[in-house]
């Protein structure tokens, strides 16, 4: 028997043509995808310091190194000529006693004493006194330089005593007294001076004296 392979073929042709066709389509689906840009991802970049440059060393101001120790206050340092301590503080010597000098700073007086008759030439300081008035400190914070402690002018006693508990008590003339928290042999004493019956410290002092006078310029 003859077989027609004329209609056989006619008859794939018509069943592969869609097949061809969805080939082709997909292959344009994907050659579509595939020229589509890349999503951008993100780097992030990490860099590393280069090591530092050396820098020079920034030596503070005596009002950067405020501060109260047995060497003196507010970097006005007991030894010190005295002419030269009273110009760096912008203090102003007393007119009847010139062995005296103050300035008035923020809230508090700094006083600066040498002896009344030199013993050395020049004459150097001998005492230097940060004070305010025990009035002016009622309910405020400690001001002024204050010890490595956190103590100052403006502090209750309580507070110096918890700050030093080895201090001793001293009886000045009257109602003064002096609280003497720190000694060094070769430099000075640093004492915090109050009034008895009352709880706050109106003056620090730094001084090569047995204790700070109770006056100086009569």
């Amino acid at each position: 028997m003859d077989i027609d392979t004329g209609r056989s073929t006619a008859r794939r042709a018509r069943i592969l043509s869609p097949l061809v066709g969805a080939v082709a389509a997909a292959a344009l689906l994907v050659g579509c995808t595939a020229a589509a840009e890349p999503v951008p991802t993100v780097t992030e970049t990490v860099q590393v310091p280069a090591d530092p440059s050396p820098t020079s060393t920034v030596i503070p101001s005596p009002s950067a190194e405020a501060g109260a120790d047995s060497s003196g206050i507010d970097g006005i340092e007991l030894g010190t000529p005295y002419d030269d301590a009273v110009a760096a503080a912008g203090a102003t010597p007393a007119e009847a006693c010139p062995w005296l000098a103050s300035t008035d700073e923020d809230g508090y007086t700094l006083t600066l004493q040498r002896a009344e008759v030199a013993e050395q030439d020049p004459p150097v300081i001998e005492l230097v006194q940060v004070s305010a008035s025990p009035v002016d400190l009622e309910g405020g914070p400690a001001i002024g330089p204050l010890t490595a402690e956190g103590i100052g002018v403006g502090s209750r006693m309580d507070q110096a005593l918890a700050a030093y508990p080895d201090a001793v008590e001293i009886e000045g003339v009257g109602d003064r007294r002096y609280l003497a928290i720190e000694s060094s042999a070769g430099a000075g004493s640093v004492f915090l001076s109050y009034t008895a019956g009352l709880d706050i410290i109106w003056a620090l002092t730094a001084t090569s004296l047995d204790e700070p006078p109770y006056e100086s310029c009569a």
